[in-house]
Parts: C-alpha cells; structure tokens; sequence
C-alpha cells in the first residue's frame, strides 16, 4: 500500500475503500488558518477585525504590521495539492464596492477568485472533498448574509454536501463524491440559517488564545476530550500573539515567532493524537487539525496530519485479527 502522504494532492481518493466509508467527521484532515492571508498585498487597508492600535501602526508601517497578519503563503490551488481540504474563511463585507473581501487584520482578495479557482480543483480532482468553514463576518447586515448564502450556492451549486440531507454521521467520501458532491459549508451565523449550509455546532471549533505552547497543548487535550462524537470538531494549533506580544518583536513575523515554535513543539502533539469512530463511552478521537503557514518544511504538517489515517485501519485490522471469545 502506497503511503497516504505520498500524493497530497489526490490523498482522499487514494484512501483504501474502507477509510472512505468512515464519516468525515472522523477521518483525520489538515486544514489551513485564515486560510486566504495569502491574499494580502502590500499597502493593503485595516479590516474591521483588526485592533485599534493595529490601524495606527499601519499607518506608518504597513510592511511590519502586514508580516504579522499574513498567516500563510500558499494560495488556494497550492494549499490543495499541499493536502489541505478545511478552509478557515474570515469575510467582510466593503462598501461602498458592496463585494465581499477576505480580511485578517488587513483586507486579502475579493472571495470569487479563489472559490472559483477551488471549485475548478474540485472538477479536475472529483474524488477530493472540502469543507469551508465561515468562521467570522464583518460589517454585515441580513441582506449581506443572503447575499453571500445565494453567492456561495451559485459557485458551488450541486457540488453542495446539504444539511437536508443526512447527519453528518453519513457523510462519508464514498456517499458524497460517489454523488457529486465535494463541498460542506459551515455558516457561523445565526442570520443565515438554511438547510443547505451546517451550523456551528455542527463543527465547534473551539479558540484557544494562548501564545505558550505548553497552554496551547494543555488547552487542546482539554478541549477534545469535550468532544461529541456526532459532529466534526477542530483542533486550532495556532498561537495567537497579542498586540503587546508583537510589539518588541515587531521585525520579526508570525511565521518566524509562532507557526514555526508550533511545528517545532507541537507536531509530537499531534502524531500522537487518533482518529477514527468512537462512542459516547469512549476518549473522544481527533477530526481537523488547523495551522498557519502549512508549507513550513515542505507541507511537513499536512503529511503528519493525512498520515494519522493509518492508524484507523491499524485499529480495525487489530480488532478482526483479537482472537474471539469461546463461549461456554
């Protein structure tokens, strides 16, 4: 059997038949923080999500204010063949263009790009599969909401994985790309509840804002071990800096201080970590892994994170060779 990391870009269709017809909630899958930083350029303005002192910085140094809120380089068709397929989107709504921007501190690129260059993916790879996660909105009103609920469905149309559908216990590789679809939508609003896009609960997420490691991974065997095992559920390895953090080390970046202290001191965290099924009387198993800068180390994370779903088939191969019990 070839190893699962070996083609990243294709990993969910090479996956042996039998991890295709387990949940998706409990596959193991790597997925990307602000996943669309990429797209910020230089002089780009302040986002609504940024801090105040953040807006008076950039005003004189936009250069440095702008290292540290760019949180990966990999554009959208390289964090796919890198093995990516959870996507961290944080949207703003710009007036008065009335479009909707990708933002993390500062301003990235209009969405319909880059949702059309995934959607494009998606129908040269049939048998790969993303969920986009919605995570926060800025300056929206209802109307926005359903504009962007009717520009979300317009691009991916009946690529759709629908909430109407099943639970997401039957959402499995095999049973949606078997049928087309390739794309699950969670929509973190309560202003746009439809029965095609999931919920929060449907895949918490929870935020661990802490910029120690040591908390960081304390933080995160705390969390899981909350964890239900009918929904999806996110592991955030990411530190997040305070303004008062970045200040004296304003000439460094996230990149240099955080996401490579994390893939230093985090990645024996999460060859440790299992996915898999498990009930509601059993330790909570491990779903999403979510990083900054998934290209350190040539896609080092993504390949530790796809390479967990050995252990799912180690398991069950264990289970079925357990001699069983004689009877009485």
């Amino acid at each position: 059997m070839m190893d699962f990391n070996d083609d990243l870009e294709n990993w969910m269709g090479n996956l042996p038949q039998e991890l295709k017809m387990i949940p998706i909630i409990n596959l193991a899958i790597p997925g990307s923080h602000d996943a669309m930083s990429y797209g910020i350029k230089s002089n780009a303005p302040i986002a609504p999500d940024a801090e105040p002192i953040v807006a008076t910085l950039n005003k004189f140094i936009p250069c440095i204010v702008k290292r540290w809120a760019v949180t990966q380089r990999l554009d959208v068709i390289d964090q796919l063949k890198s093995g990516i397929r959870y996507f961290d989107l944080r949207i703003c709504m710009k007036r008065p263009e009335n479009k909707f921007y990708f933002v993390h501190g500062l301003f990235c690129e209009e969405i319909t790009e880059s949702l059309e260059q995934l959607k494009d993916f998606l129908r040269t790879h049939p048998r790969e599969f993303v969920i986009l996660d919605c995570q926060h909105f800025y300056l929206f009103n209802p109307t926005d909401h359903c504009m962007l609920s009717a520009e979300l469905n317009r691009i991916f149309d009946k690529k759709i994985y629908s909430r109407n559908v099943s639970q997401l216990k039957d959402c499995t590789l095999e049973s949606a790309t078997g049928n087309g679809k390739q794309v699950l939508i969670v929509y973190r609003s309560d202003a746009c509840v439809n029965d095609r896009f999931w919920l929060s609960q449907d895949w918490p997420t929870p935020w661990p804002n802490e910029i120690k490691v040591k908390k960081l991974r304390q933080y995160l065997d705390e969390s899981i071990a909350q964890r239900s095992p009918d929904t999806g559920y996110v592991s955030q390895c990411v530190l997040t800096p305070t303004v008062r953090y970045i200040v004296p080390r304003f000439f460094s970046s996230l990149r240099k201080t955080c996401a490579k202290e994390v893939d230093k001191k985090l990645t024996d965290w999460i060859k440790l970590q299992t996915p898999g099924i498990f009930g509601t009387d059993e330790k909570p198993k491990s779903n999403v892994f979510l990083a900054d800068f998934v290209d350190i180390q040539d896609s080092h994370f993504c390949k530790i994170v796809v390479g967990l779903n050995k252990k799912i088939l180690d398991q069950n191969n264990s289970a079925q060779s357990s001699p069983s019990r004689k009877s009485n």
